[in-house]
């Protein structure tokens, strides 16, 4: 139970604290360590060594690799930091992925070796009303490992966290970035479009694509748009690609490989066309993961970051779990 003070400040904001930032009292701040010491401590004992990166970050640092999208450019807290007469466009950090990828190219000393990052830190972004702003996450960064080892490696570690926080009725939702890219580009779509019809189909309308395919992928398309079922379905999708996206098998490959780890392990899941909104920034497997009705934890694979930022290219892939809402849970699972 929080005590008078920690509420009598909840209620009393009165326009002082800045809409979508957080106060955290005595009480939260004990759960708030809680989630993060469990999260430490379980990355830790998988190998994740724990980084941290500048709030502040070069714009461009983010619209290279496509984390922010034409859209999302008008959400980032961007200004000039001024150098006398000069200045550079910089930004509140609007994702952590990004920065760990230059922190990794920068700063990793033997890139043959897989590298295993972790980290505790907010990300910004404007949202309208009263959204949340400033948003706490407990991330893990994977590069040099390629897939299927490592989205199993990512999606067990998930599992455990979530466990290891005494949560319960978890459920995963798989899809990848890559098949559904192989079958647009089929239906004669440039990347343009693909990246369109992506968030059409994210919406669940993706009526254009479908009927400018010609019939063959326009079938295969139908099954993939309408997809909402088990590891049995991937195979049923394979069969539907076959002939008409053979671009698709590596995708097909990697997908029911996910979903064989997640059978092993006994974890409920689903397989959806699409989980994440960044079409141009993951280019593999995506996930999230609920507990209940609630979105906790999402992530992916990302091979193409390192090049984007001008360095080495690398096998990459991560997750991100929203810290306050995991904070909330916990105490609720109590």
């Amino acid at each position: 139970m929080a005590s008078t003070a920690e509420k009598d400040e909840s209620m009393l904001d009165g326009g002082l604290r800045s809409r979508g930032m957080h106060d955290l009292g005595p009480q939260a701040m004990r759960g708030f360590r809680a989630v993060e010491r469990t999260f430490l401590d379980t990355v830790a004992s998988r190998g994740y060594q724990e980084i941290r990166t500048p709030a502040i970050e070069p714009l461009h640092l983010f619209t290279a690799t496509g984390a922010l999208s034409p859209q999302l450019l008008d959400r980032v807290y961007s200004f000039l930091d001024w150098d006398g007469w000069s200045g550079e466009r910089v930004v509140l950090r609007p994702d952590a992925t990004v920065p760990a990828a230059r922190w990794y190219d920068q700063r990793w000393q033997d890139p043959s070796e897989a590298a295993r990052l972790c980290y505790v830190q907010p990300v910004y972004c404007f949202v309208p009303d009263d959204g949340e702003r400033e948003v706490w996450q407990c991330g893990v960064e994977l590069f040099g490992l390629a897939s299927p080892e490592a989205d199993a490696e990512l999606l067990l570690l998930a599992c455990d966290f979530l466990a290891a926080l005494g949560l319960r009725d978890v459920r995963f939702e798989l899809a990848h970035v890559g098949l559904v890219r192989a079958t647009l580009a089929a239906a004669g779509l440039d990347p343009a479009q693909q990246a369109e019809a992506y968030d059409r189909l994210l919406a669940g309308d993706a009526t254009t694509a479908i009927a400018n395919a010609n019939p063959e992928v326009a079938s295969a398309l139908q099954l993939l748009t309408t997809v909402d079922g088990g590891g049995a379905y991937v195979e049923n999708l394979r069969g539907a690609l076959a002939a008409a996206v053979p671009e698709a098998s590596t995708g097909l490959d990697e997908l029911a490989a996910a979903a064989r780890a997640l059978d092993a392990a006994g974890i409920a899941y689903r397989v959806l066309p699409g989980t994440a909104r960044n079409f141009e920034y993951y280019t593999g497997l995506t996930f999230r993961v609920l507990v209940g009705d609630t979105e906790c934890i999402s992530g992916g694979r990302y091979d193409g970051l390192g090049e984007m930022l001008g360095g080495r290219a690398v096998p990459a892939s991560g997750f991100g779990a929203g810290l306050l809402r995991l904070m909330n849970l916990v105490g609720g699972a109590r």
